[in-house]
């Protein structure tokens, strides 16, 4: 039996994932119109995730290694009621990389520079997106406590595991991917967001600091080609 080649292979580590709860309105004009906002508690929600790709890889072949990326998405229903992402923005620091995921995956990628400072413990990501220096996010972390997996049905595991992704294609076509992964190893963190016109740029102005905030030591993860819903 032919072994079945991955379209986009990653390793992820290092990631913080700050998430804000935000109204319903506001993400329903900001995701496609054939899907639902997905919610929590009566709360949409939209996540920021800072992490390095350690590994990128399309269809089995390396592609680029040490990628820094800031990824912006939210949470929808599909007509099938499938729960799935729905990404906002990807700024990367490798024009390739970008290319690739708008091209092939229907991303919307974006060429960036992305800085990543340590010191100690504690980690300081700021992201500007090239050709649009008003679009820029600022974040300084700190892990605490030890990784583990999420419990079911907790607002840690409704942000955090979830299998597909969705896009919209040509003439406005309905395209569902796969997101697979083992269990996100998860814990919490300290996070000061200091600069996020990012979020403006997307449409979306939450209240205030993250309600909640994990770091992953990282996964593995494989993106699967989009299909029609």
């Amino acid at each position: 039996m032919p072994i079945a080649v991955r379209p986009l292979s990653l390793a992820l580590s290092d990631a913080c994932l700050a998430h804000w709860p935000v109204s319903t309105g506001t993400i329903r004009s900001r995701i496609p119109d054939w899907t639902e906002p997905d919610r929590f508690d009566d709360s949409a929600w939209v996540s920021a995730i800072m992490v390095s790709i350690d590994r990128f890889d399309a269809f089995g072949f390396p592609v680029r290694r040490d990628v820094e990326a800031v990824i912006l998405r939210t949470y929808v229903i599909t007509p099938a009621g499938q729960r799935a992402i729905h990404f906002l923005s990807l700024d990367v620091n490798d024009r390739l990389v970008a290319d690739a995921m708008r091209n092939l995956f229907r991303l919307p990628a974006h060429h960036a520079s992305v800085g990543r400072r340590e010191e100690g413990d504690r980690t300081e990501v700021l992201t500007r997106r090239r050709g649009d220096d008003r679009a820029r996010l600022a974040v300084t972390f700190t892990p605490a406590g030890e990784p583990g997996r999420t419990a079911p049905d907790t607002l840690s595991s409704f942000l955090v595991e979830r299998e597909r992704y969705v896009a919209t294609g040509p003439l406005g076509s309905r395209l569902v991917g796969s997101v697979g992964h083992p269990p996100w190893p998860v814990q919490p963190a300290d996070a000061t967001v200091t600069e996020r016109s990012l979020l403006d740029a997307a449409g979306i102005d939450p209240a205030g600091e993250p309600s909640l905030v994990h770091y992953s030591p990282g996964v593995e993860m494989a993106i699967g080609t989009l299909e029609r819903a």
